[in-house]
């Protein structure tokens, strides 16, 4: 009897099932690293963090509100707009009462919920629009999207917002256009440009940084030109004491 020939896979379809289980593989190793990146952080609970200053928790992020009468300056727009709904509800903060956003930069997880604020005026650093406009991509996969309009604030440039003097100071690193708002001379916000461990400053998560090296040199330009009593992160937290936290970066 004769054995039947085996069916050969064409070269072309054994090509597509290699890259096809290496992209699975990649993707699920991605999603593995992002998940482990968002379980060290530790961003503050909803709520008061000091007098007239509020956080709201979106999971791994907070973004921030300043009050000023029955008025609020946002900082940042969150991951979820569900959660940031949620969270102004327990606060009880309407949310046509924020009358500005300043957002630090423009990855998702601070943009998100900017849909639920249809009345607020939008600043964005000036640098930071190359992300959004195509010329600069956040990652192979494309670049950051802005749906709404904005006004755009440059490096040193102060302004007044609902009684709160708000002074940019770029600080590049978490991606080329990132800022940071020293509000008042005394609240400084910077959202993804420096973490914080165990009270001292430090780089934001590599895997998350476009340039770290940048990024160590704006943290030191914050340590040598600041002198704030608060310094509020993204994703870590806030400290009162600045000069621990910038010591060994002056």
């Amino acid at each position: 009897m004769h054995k039947k020939a085996k069916k050969k896979v064409p070269i072309a379809i054994k090509i597509v099932l290699i890259v096809l289980v290496v992209v699975i593989l990649f993707g699920g190793g991605l999603f593995a690293k992002m998940q482990y990146e968002q379980s060290v952080m530790t961003p503050l609970n909803t709520g008061e963090v000091i007098s007239d200053i509020y956080a709201i928790n979106n999971g791994f992020v907070n973004l921030y509100l300043v009050q000023n009468g029955d008025e609020y300056l946002m900082i940042d727009a969150g991951n979820d707009v569900q959660q940031t709904e949620a969270a102004l509800g327990q606060l009880k903060i309407p949310a046509d009462a924020i009358k500005a956003i300043l957002l630090t930069h423009s990855d998702s997880d601070h943009t998100a919920a900017l849909s639920l604020f249809p009345e607020a005026q939008i600043y964005l650093p000036a640098l930071e629009t190359q992300m959004i406009d195509g010329t600069t991509r956040r990652s192979p996969m494309g670049h950051n999207h802005l749906e709404q309009d904005y006004i755009t604030l440059k490096d040193g440039e102060k302004i007044s917002l609902l009684g709160l003097d708000v002074q940019c100071i770029s600080t590049p690193g978490h991606t080329p256009g990132s800022m940071s708002f020293l509000l008042d001379g005394r609240y400084l916000f910077v959202g993804d440009n420096m973490r914080l461990r165990e009270g001292k400053a430090d780089t934001f998560n590599a895997f998350y940084n476009m340039d770290s090296d940048t990024q160590r040199e704006s943290i030191r330009m914050l340590a040598v030109s600041t002198q704030p009593e608060y310094i509020f992160t993204g994703h870590y937290g806030y400290t009162d004491d600045a000069d621990t936290t910038f010591k060994e970066w002056r």
